[in-house]
């Protein structure tokens, strides 16, 4: 039960950064809006593929014994990392303002 209430916070959350990335987008210049939201959803998207890719090589260890739930746990905490690395991503360049 404890995993519908972390799938329902990880939703909301989702929503919320989506929603910042959509505000920023139209209060800013275009061009340079899109290079924060590409930089962002870059750092995003390679630290959830290391995320997984360090859960796959836990699976894959035969010293570590990972049952089903465990796993789901461990790849909810990756997608959790990546999205705060989107948030935050998009908040520190939001704010920079230089490249």
């Amino acid at each position: 039960m404890n995993i519908v209430y972390a799938v329902i916070g990880l939703t909301y959350l989702i929503i919320l950064v989506i929603g910042y990335a959509v505000i920023i987008f139209s209060n800013s210049e275009e061009e340079k809006s899109e290079v924060i939201i590409d930089k962002a959803f870059k750092n995003a998207f390679s630290i959830l593929a290391f995320g997984l890719l360090v859960v796959y090589g836990l699976f894959l260890i035969p010293h570590i014994t990972l049952d089903n739930q465990t796993t789901s746990y461990l790849i909810l905490a990756s997608k959790y990392i990546s999205v705060f690395t989107l948030g935050g991503t998009l908040f520190i360049l939001n704010k920079k303002r230089c490249f």
